[in-house]
């Protein structure tokens, strides 16, 4: 959606610092924002409206030969959701 405004940001900290600095509403995923709403510096609104996701998806084609680089990445992936899953 293109919404007009004095300000639009394309980098989550930025967006961050943005809302930290009273510029307005963010979207941002909550693991960005975790301690800024613990200790009340930012706060949640539309909460009902804000579906809870279960975590990352990473989407890449299967079927054509991954280059070393993105198969490392889903390996640390894997291995980090592994750990806190546990």
């Amino acid at each position: 959606m293109d919404v007009k405004g004095r300000l639009t940001l394309d980098d989550d900290g930025a967006v961050v610092s943005a809302a930290l600095g009273g510029a307005g509403l963010a979207y941002l995923s909550e693991w960005n924002v975790s301690d800024a709403l613990r200790t009340g510096q930012l706060v949640q609104v539309l909460g009902d409206w804000t579906p809870a996701e279960p975590g990352v998806c990473l989407y890449y084609p299967a079927h054509r030969h991954a280059p070393a680089s993105l198969r490392a990445l889903v390996a640390l992936i894997r291995e980090n959701l592994s750990r806190v899953q546990k």
